[in-house]
């Protein structure tokens, strides 16, 4: 995949952060966050609770831990911050990083509380600060990810 500088730029700032957010355990996060990757609210609704609950969220945690150690390999293969390049990613690896990035997505929509009209491509110009900056993380990784799947 041909990354532009700015392309670069931003997905390492996108992969450090989900590095830390994937080794938060999951009852220290944001409990919007939470939620959104751990569906506690679902699993109220699908009657998990107690002891089954608590390993089921501690196994998606486990899965995100391998995430991780994915990201980690994935980002010895990039071009440096900021710079353009080919950023190559095993095949077999594909669908790990389409979930990693929507981690991230879905990450950004619960740290700002965003709706739908909130993800609205003009609902960017709009925004200002850090919301904006979330905005514009969410609309670059999901043409990302339609492009790796349309690959």
């Amino acid at each position: 995949m041909e990354l532009a500088g700015a392309e670069s730029a931003l997905l390492h700032q996108v992969l450090e952060a989900l590095i830390e957010a994937y080794q938060t355990e999951p009852g220290e996060l944001d409990p919007m966050v939470a939620n959104l990757w751990y569906g506690r609210a679902g699993l109220k609704e699908a009657g998990i609770r107690g002891e089954e609950a608590i390993h089921w969220i501690a196994g998606l945690h486990e899965v995100r831990l391998g995430r991780q150690v994915a990201v980690q390999r994935w980002m010895r293969s990039m071009p440096k911050a900021g710079e353009s390049g080919v950023w190559t990613i095993p095949e077999n690896d594909l669908e790990t990083l389409v979930a990693t990035l929507n981690d991230h997505r879905l990450r950004r929509v619960g740290e700002f509380d965003l709706g739908e009209t909130d993800l609205e491509v003009r609902a960017m110009e709009k925004a200002k600060g850090d919301k904006r900056i979330a905005l514009v993380e969410i609309h670059f990784l999901a043409w990302m990810m339609e492009m790796i799947l349309q690959e």
